[in-house]
């Protein structure tokens, strides 16, 4: 399916501009009415100046989330949310991984997000690039979204993807507010369990890797075995009156089947996700105009790793964490709030401190079929954040004016530490003669062999320290038929040590009683990373070297023959005189009633300036202790970075009677010259190669231009839900629609030409296919007596079993999510 951008602003004048007199036609419309419950819109629209905010409540929260629990996966509702591009594949890493989905919001990076949980700061400022839970030195499985809930204890979801209020900073991509469920003033209680596993899963395999499979001659490998389950509870309680108290739990596992190598003969294992979640909410009314309200939530995640070419090699990586607040909200004619909050999170790992490499031929080493054999890992490496929080907000409405302001203070402290210096020994030398002077262990075994280097990574504590403080003022007034709100935001971070000025302007002209025309512009500014200040603390490595002394007919070798052999630099890295990232955007925006229903038609145009990138600054050469010359590289982190984002959105809701609507549609270019924090951008990196195209001989760079983004970034997106009830309400179905457009790269195709005597990388077009996906969700009231409901639960994902991405070819783990279903049970009083 292609459609132009020509015919989708077409497509969208037509439906955002009928005439007056077929909107009002439209309006009187009858209404369907019936009797009993009502569904919710799929989502609620924000109109005028806050053409830009989309909320979705507790009741679509429960008809249409996924049987992971994953909120963050609601937003495919939204036109302007890109996920990733391979989302699907069902290797077992990704089957394992129980963490909420990396989201983009109009063309930002997935890091650029401001996420936020009942209003608590929950984004990383560390390094979250890295994706081999092994490595020696960096954590990893560390996601943009360091505290996630499971949907059985969310309430709200809003976005922001554009006209976004001075009230919010810190992202150059949207504004994403979950809020947990409020505490009743009445008794109530439920209790949930659901489970899915491989058995109700059909995998299925691209074209391309079932032929190179066939190519190869093997026949496809076992599929993946795994079980998962979900199960929690919670109650509301009245505190008399005034108040009411909620205690909420959830758990969340995953346990996948693994093998080691065919060199460890193929030692089968589970490895384990488990995600908890804990909440405790609740609000007392101080007084009539005076509420003081709390929140506590504690979100620990661990998921375990062991590499399959070794033994004795458990890695557990850590996430989430622990977030309060608290809050005196006042409702008097100037309203008023303060609010302090606090968050921790913990993306650490635990690994064996010690590394071996021995020989298989030896008593120590006989655990693999190769050479030498793997034992252990590469120690521990701790790794929190903790964010200080506290706000104010106070508003008051002047007759046509109202004005609102702020101040925001926050407190960032990052760390990472190597708690115990760790070793990694290999080069093994074998002898029925050699001799241990210092006893056996499995760096030496008398008569078997000695390991004869060892590299050393020492213990290192780095330490960060951020304060951030904001302002914010904004009026909003009406002018007639036109609602204007300016706005100005200020915000200051130490660690850059820059005072940003945001400006924040819309107006919207209300045609009719209807009809809302919307104009926005407006400026971002982002916030620190501290991936580099990180990097920056780490010690030097250190590699020693020991040879055995012969003495008769012996070798003899122990600890006292270690010598320094040579020492490993680490790369520095420089982030001084830089910029804060921000996005110039301008919007426009029509909403109006159709058809019983509601209409928006949006457009975003984002420039993003000054975004973080890698460049190599300089190289030196050292002389090492044992003669020999290394170097070392200096990197500096530069504003090179830009980007850039175009989007036309149409979305219809409408709800009548028993059934609720959504259907919308966004087509979008996004562009950028790297793709983080931590790469060189293409015009720095790829600047002055030549290659060939279209038979031609032509800048790398001016080809790359032309390139829209790869991952987040899919050109045409079509969504749809229905949402209805069934049978006297015992029934509720909702089917979810997502089209993703295919589209085009120009890419390297792995051939080269010479021309002239030159020899030249030939690039060509590569064709990205499209994919549709429908999701089903049934909920069944099985027992429905008051006060009590006993409801079952099916939610089927991939419905008409397509594949998810057809341009996959994997040889290693082949298979991807067909159709699948997660079963449960869920109590309600």
């Amino acid at each position: 399916m292609r459609i132009t951008e020509t015919s989708l602003l077409a497509l969208s004048c037509a439906l955002a501009f009928p005439s007056i007199a077929a909107a009002q036609q439209a309006e009187m419309l009858p209404e369907a009415v019936a009797e009993g419950e009502r569904v919710d819109d799929a989502y609620v629209m924000g109109t005028g100046n806050d053409s830009g905010t989309s909320t979705i409540d507790r009741k679509e929260i429960e008809a249409r989330t996924p049987g992971s629990g994953d909120v963050n996966q609601l937003l495919k509702i939204m036109p302007t949310v890109q996920f990733q591009r391979h989302e699907g594949l069902a290797d077992r890493e990704s089957i394992q991984d129980l963490r909420p989905a990396a989201i983009s919001i109009s063309g930002g990076r997935i890091y650029e997000n401001l996420i936020t949980i009942d209003g608590i700061d929950a984004n990383t400022r560390l390094d979250i690039s890295e994706t081999k839970p092994a490595h020696l030195h960096e954590p990893t499985g560390n996601v943009a979204q360091t505290l996630w809930m499971d949907s059985e204890l969310v309430g709200t979801i809003t976005l922001r993807d554009s006209n976004v209020s001075a009230e919010y900073g810190r992202f150059t991509g949207g504004a994403l507010d979950i809020e947990t469920r409020e505490a009743r003033r009445a008794w109530g209680a439920s209790a949930n369990v659901s489970y899915s596993e491989d058995a109700l899963v059909n995998y299925i395999v691209s074209d391309g890797t079932r032929k190179a499979y066939e190519d190869r001659g093997n026949e496809l490998p076992e599929a993946p075995e795994f079980r998962k389950w979900r199960f929690g509870a919670s109650i509301d309680m009245p505190l008399g009156e005034r108040g009411g108290l909620l205690l909420g739990v959830n758990r969340s596992r995953a346990d996948v089947l693994y093998f080691r190598s065919a060199n460890y003969d193929f030692e089968p294992g589970y490895r384990s996700s488990v995600s908890d979640n804990f909440l405790i909410s609740g609000n007392y009314d101080i007084g009539s105009d005076l509420t003081i309200s709390g929140k506590l939530s504690y979100s620990p995640y661990e998921s375990e790793y062991a590499h399959e070419s070794g033994i004795d090699n458990l890695i557990v990586s850590k996430g989430g964490g622990l977030a309060a607040q608290l809050k005196l909200a006042s409702s008097a004619p100037v309203w008023w709030n303060i609010t302090a909050s606090f968050a921790h999170s913990d993306t650490s790992r635990t690994a064996p401190d010690t590394n071996y490499s021995i020989p298989s031929r030896t008593t120590n080493g006989n655990v693999c079929a190769s050479l030498n054999c793997t034992r252990g890992g590469f120690g521990d490496v701790d790794q929190t954040q903790d964010t200080y929080q506290i706000k104010g907000q106070v508003g008051h409405d002047f007759g046509g004016v109202t004005l609102r302001g702020g101040l925001d203070y926050q407190r960032v402290d990052a760390m990472r530490e190597r708690p115990e210096s760790n070793y990694a020994y290999k080069s093994g030398v074998t002898g029925a003669n050699i001799v241990c002077t210092d006893g056996d262990d499995l760096t030496c075994a008398s008569g078997e062999y000695y390991l004869s280097e060892s590299n050393e990574y020492r213990a290192y504590r780095a330490e960060i320290g951020i304060d951030s403080i904001a302002g914010w003022l904004e009026a909003d007034a009406a002018l007639g038929p036109v609602d204007l709100r300016a706005g100005l935001r200020a915000d200051y971070e130490s660690f850059l040590g820059n005072l940003n000025v945001a400006p924040r302007l819309s107006a919207t002209w209300n045609v009719t009683d209807g009809l809302s025309l919307t104009l926005g512009a407006n400026r971002y500014y982002g916030r620190s990373m501290l991936a580099y200040a990180i990097r920056a603390q780490y010690p030097e490595t250190f590699t020693y070297r020991r040879n055995a002394t012969s003495v008769g007919g012996t070798r003899e070798v122990g600890n006292a023959d270690w010598y320094l052999y040579k020492n490993g630099i680490p790369a520095s890295y420089s982030t001084s005189e830089l910029k804060t990232p921000y996005s110039d955007e301008l919007s426009a925006a029509a909403n109006l009633p159709l058809f019983g229903g509601a209409l928006r038609v949006k457009g975003i145009y984002r420039r993003g300036h000054d975004e973080f990138a890698k460049s190599l600054q300089k190289t030196e050469s050292y002389q090492l202790e044992n003669g020999e010359t290394t170097t070392r590289r200096y990197f500096v982190m530069t504003n090179d970075g830009g980007s850039e984002y175009q989007g036309v959105s149409l979305e219809y809701v409408r709800t009548f009677g028993k059934h609720s609507f959504a259907f919308n549609t966004n087509f979008s270019k996004t562009k950028s010259n790297n793709d983080d924090y931590l790469t060189t951008t293409f015009d720095v990196e790829d600047e002055g190669d030549l290659v060939i195209y279209n038979g031609e001989i032509i800048q790398l760079v001016e080809l790359l231009n032309q390139n829209q983004r790869l991952e987040f970034a899919s050109p045409l997106i079509i969504n749809g839900s229905w949402t209805a009830l069934w049978l006297n309400d015992r029934v509720t179905t909702n089917v979810n629609l997502r089209y993703r457009d295919g589209f085009t790269q120009i890419q390297d195709s792995g051939r080269n030409e010479t021309v002239d005597g030159v020899r030249y990388d030939v690039y060509d077009v590569v064709e990205y296919k499209d994919r549709i996906n429908v999701d089903l969700n049934a909920q069944i009231d099985i027992l429905k007596d008051k006060p009590s409901t006993l409801t079952a639960d099916v939610r089927v994902a991939n419905l008409l079993n397509t594949i998810p991405s057809q341009d996959s070819v994997a040889i290693s783990q082949p298979y991807q999510y067909g159709r699948s279903f997660w079963l449960g049970l869920k109590l309600r009083y």
